[in-house]
């Protein structure tokens, strides 16, 4: 139950900062820091062309597997430095709840948020920041691991 509500808490104050954070670097697209081709190398199943919410929306992309059962997605969300550093505030807070937060050792500042089976990995450069997730039912530490070889394409282009 504790980490339910946990995992509700930080999902609404997640969304609460996306919803007021500013448009810093408000012309990069999410889509054009990893091409469909990279990103199936690094998940191990084929995904089509990254999608956006909405096509006015450019931060957050969404590359969905083109066969096989099951969620398989992969998302990025673009934020800010700022964003970053209040997520990264609230996710240690989630800690009491059964969160994990480990460094992830990449661009300036970087960690991994761990709740159950559900991995974030967020990363900051300079004033940018993004957010990597996978959604398939795979163990934590592979997770960890294709989102950190994701995320070390993204940094490249930040």
């Amino acid at each position: 139950m504790k980490t339910t509500i946990a995992g509700v808490a930080f999902g609404v104050c997640a969304a609460s900062m996306f919803l007021f954070q500013s448009h810093a670097a408000a012309e990069t697209d999410a889509c054009s820091l990893v091409t469909a081709a990279q990103v199936s190398a690094a998940v191990g199943f084929q995904v089509g062309d990254g999608k956006h919410v909405t096509p006015t929306f450019l931060k957050t992309c969404t590359w969905a597997a083109t066969a096989g059962g099951g969620v398989q997605t992969v998302t990025l969300n673009l934020q800010t430095g700022a964003f970053f550093d209040g997520s990264k505030k609230t996710a240690a807070a989630m800690t009491a709840a059964g969160a994990a937060v480990t460094s992830a050792g990449v661009g300036d500042d970087s960690y991994f948020y761990v709740r159950g089976t559900q991995v974030d990995l967020w990363m900051k450069k300079g004033g940018n920041a993004c957010k990597i997730t996978i959604y398939k039912q795979i163990p934590v530490e592979q997770k960890q691991a294709i989102e950190l070889s994701l995320a070390k394409q993204v940094l490249a282009k930040l």
